[in-house]
């Protein structure tokens, strides 16, 4: 074996390696999602509003609450007094 057949040798050896961790990352993330996912219909069947409803409310506190951090860090720089 040549010197380049060698090197090949070893980066697809490390390819390898790569796609293996990269899908048991991948397993483990999709099970987390899974688990996230199965919480928020838990909170949801609690409230009687739709799923979308339900999403829409909490886009909204999102947008709420970045909304009021931009208003503190504007009156802590004194652009913004209230």
């Amino acid at each position: 074996m040549t010197e380049q057949e060698k090197t090949l040798k070893e980066r697809e050896r490390e390819l390898e390696e790569r796609e293996k961790a990269v899908t048991a990352r991948e397993k483990e993330l999709d099970a987390f999602s899974k688990q996230v996912h199965r919480k928020k219909l838990e909170w949801y069947e609690h409230v009687n509003l739709s799923v979308k409803q339900m999403n829409v409310i909490v886009r909204t506190v999102y947008v709420l609450l970045a909304i009021v951090g931009i208003l503190i860090v504007l009156e802590a720089t004194g652009i913004f007094k209230l």
